[in-house]
């Protein structure tokens, strides 16, 4: 009897190594995310507890239990019960602009044209060997009295270093005389589809609205490829930060797609972008024979079409 017990007690200790020997190895993936409220945002509207992703896909989402018995990650997350959402995707909007536009002083919400102004020396301050001093968002709506400023309060501050602020809409700028200068402009300088802004005594005053923004616009010096690079992925930062994932550029050109399209391969942009082309004949010749481009992360299919001003 001992010895049939003393059998019976090694069998079962081998069948348990057995078993234990015989579970599948676990699955190797970049990210394991646990314990979170997944928003699948599924045909069910349902919600999961975990999600693995490898090479920038989702390999499964599900409990976390099973996620966990099934995967082991590279780089595992405990989100303790917070949400988490799919990214977020800004149907139109201008990301090429904007990222650029970070080396620009924001206006954005100065509540005055002395705030305006107080922004723009601080901005000189930090970037003061820029060959422009640019800057983007003012409102003469936000401001007391709501009227346009004149360029005098830039002339007296900045005589030697051209200026040139676009309003929040894009539809109007203020520039100072020397972008003046620069750009060739004066009161009798013909316009058409614009303003060239001058006062009763035909002195110029700096504002410039739809076509003649363009006119100084046109001066300011492109950034280098290195300045461009920065400023893309510093927007993309500032993007993914609040969950932007994929964006509608209304308005490129094929040069801009082409930085956009170099980062992406180098694996530095990782935005998803779908892409309107501006209308000009570069664009029109060089994209339509081509047809629509697709790709993982970049579309290329439409063409942006300007008809009848703004609201602004």
């Amino acid at each position: 009897m001992k010895a049939l017990y003393k059998l019976l007690s090694t069998g079962l200790v081998a069948g348990s190594l057995l078993t234990g020997g015989c579970q599948p190895a676990r699955e190797q993936v970049d990210l394991l995310l646990t314990n979170a409220t997944v928003y699948t945002v599924d045909s069910a509207f349902s919600k999961a507890e975990a999600f693995a992703v490898r090479e920038g896909r989702f390999v499964a989402v599900g409990k976390t239990s099973d996620l966990q018995n099934r995967y082991q990650a590279t780089q595992t997350v405990d989100a303790h019960g917070q949400f988490v959402y799919p990214g977020f995707y800004d149907a139109h909007c201008h990301f090429y602009r904007y990222a650029l536009g970070l080396r620009s002083a924001n206006l954005v919400g100065a509540g005055s044209w002395a705030e305006t102004v107080g922004r723009l020396t601080q901005h000189r301050q930090q970037q003061p060997g820029a060959a422009w001093l640019t800057g983007r968002g003012w409102d003469q709506n936000d401001w007391p009295g709501q009227r346009f400023p004149t360029k005098d309060t830039l002339d007296a501050l900045f005589p030697q270093v051209p200026v040139f602020i676009m309003r929040v809409d894009g539809h109007a700028a203020l520039a100072n005389q020397r972008a003046l200068d620069l750009a060739g402009l004066t009161a009798a300088t013909p316009i058409s589809g614009g303003v060239i802004g001058h006062d009763a005594q035909g002195r110029l005053t700096g504002l410039l609205v739809d076509n003649a923004v363009k006119l100084v616009a046109a001066k300011i010096p492109e950034p280098s490829p290195a300045e461009a690079d920065a400023a893309l992925l510093a927007g993309q930062q500032n993007c993914l930060a609040v969950g932007l994932t994929s964006l509608a550029d209304a308005g490129l050109n094929k040069a801009d797609i082409d930085r956009l399209a170099a980062l992406q391969k180098a694996g530095k942009l990782h935005l998803r972008l779908y892409v309107m082309l501006n209308p000009t004949p570069e664009n029109k010749a060089y994209y339509l024979p081509r047809g629509p481009y697709f790709s993982d992360n970049l579309t290329i299919s439409a063409f942006k079409v300007y008809a009848d001003g703004a609201l602004g």
